[in-house]
């Protein structure tokens, strides 16, 4: 079979690498399902994947701004957007009044001035377009956007003088860094036209915590966030705050921290499965309330909890189901190369006995 070409993602942690090693060991364990669940959906990537393979998908993600992906991704089947409309979106609309909040908040800490001029137009005439599915395009291109043009891709970090300064490193690429916001809507918008498609199911993305997501499936995929044992934890609240206060304009002068030097945005900010100490329990909140599926979580061997840990909840909550740890190799993230000696793994709680299982 050819390979499955993706779209190109920069969310840390992303599975782009990994997903189709993931699949190869559904296959080679045999699993059977037709639907999909994926709770903490992130970029996509494995969704997506699940679409390509002919499932019904059902994207979740806690976050606003990778709803809109996973919507445009996922759900919807065509991108409408033009280069000419999505360029004239960072205009200004005669006798329309706008607002300048990432202008007046956000100067010197992500974007350049006149960028930030760009993104206050841009975002409030997506918002004004009445075609749900130009308005997702819109969203796409312009997250997208954003985080290509960021160091390491994050914006955890008031470090807008480390691209501006740049003068050579490991850490980025300073030609993409300063690519105009039109040249890369036209880079994304080809994306998305090679992307979207309609695999004949009804897919869906929702918007939820995962502990609050009600939504069933065949299979539901857990990928939560990771704490490494060896540093300090970074939540992805922290790492995307600002593409979420984005996807959320009009509430973010009423959420910023003015405490933190980056102008942190609270929108969304939520402890859940952020906490170390309280992670075991929401996960098996989560394991209990999809007993009748295939669960499968992906974690690192690194990690707080153990791979064994995990294992140990699963075979607990599910007595009566096979559990099966599998170790997929030495996988380092491109955001995080100190990880490339740590192994990803798979722990999967089926519902009958895997006849090929060794």
């Amino acid at each position: 079979m050819p390979k499955v070409k993706l779209p190109v993602t920069r969310y840390y942690g992303s599975k782009r690498k990994l997903v189709e090693r993931i699949w190869n060991e559904f296959e080679n364990l045999g699993l059977a399902f037709d639907s999909v669940l994926d709770l903490f959906g992130g970029t996509g990537i494995f969704s997506y994947y699940s679409k390509v393979k002919g499932k019904k998908v059902t994207y979740n993600d806690i976050f606003s701004f990778n709803t809109a992906i996973g919507k445009k991704l996922i759900q919807e089947t065509t991108n409408e957007l033009s280069y000419d409309e999505a360029i004239a979106l960072l205009e200004p609309n005669s006798g329309h009044v706008y607002k300048t909040i990432i202008q007046d908040n956000f100067q010197g800490i992500y974007f350049t001035d006149a960028e930030n001029k760009q993104i206050d137009l841009f975002i409030q005439n997506a918002n004004l377009l009445e075609n749900e599915s130009k308005r997702l395009s819109a969203y796409y291109i312009l997250f997208q956007s954003c985080i290509i043009k960021r160091p390491y891709n994050l914006f955890h970090r008031n470090n807008l003088s480390m691209r501006l300064n740049y003068n050579g490193g490991n850490f980025g690429n300073k030609i993409t860094w300063e690519r105009s916001f039109e040249e890369l809507f036209s880079r994304f918008l080809i994306e998305l036209d090679e992307f979207c498609f309609d695999n004949e199911r009804d897919n869906l993305a929702v918007n939820s915590s995962a502990a609050d997501c009600y939504e069933q499936a065949d299979l539901v995929y857990i990928d939560p966030p990771y704490f490494s044992s060896s540093r300090n934890h970074t939540t992805y609240h922290s790492k995307y705050h600002f593409l979420e206060g984005l996807a959320n304009y009009d509430k973010i002068i009423d959420h910023i921290n003015y405490e933190k030097n980056n102008k942190e945005l609270t929108i969304n900010k939520s402890e859940q499965f952020e906490r170390k100490e309280t992670f075991l329990a929401e996960l098996e909140e989560l394991i209990l309330r999809h007993h009748q599926s295939i669960i499968v979580i992906s974690y690192r061997n690194n990690g707080i909890p153990s791979i064994q840990a995990i294992h140990d909840l699963m075979a607990q909550c599910r007595p009566d189901r096979n559990v099966h740890v599998l170790d997929l190799g030495i996988y380092g993230y491109a955001l995080n190369k100190k990880n490339q000696f740590n192994n990803e793994f798979l722990i999967i709680g089926t519902n009958n006995p895997i006849q090929n299982d060794e």
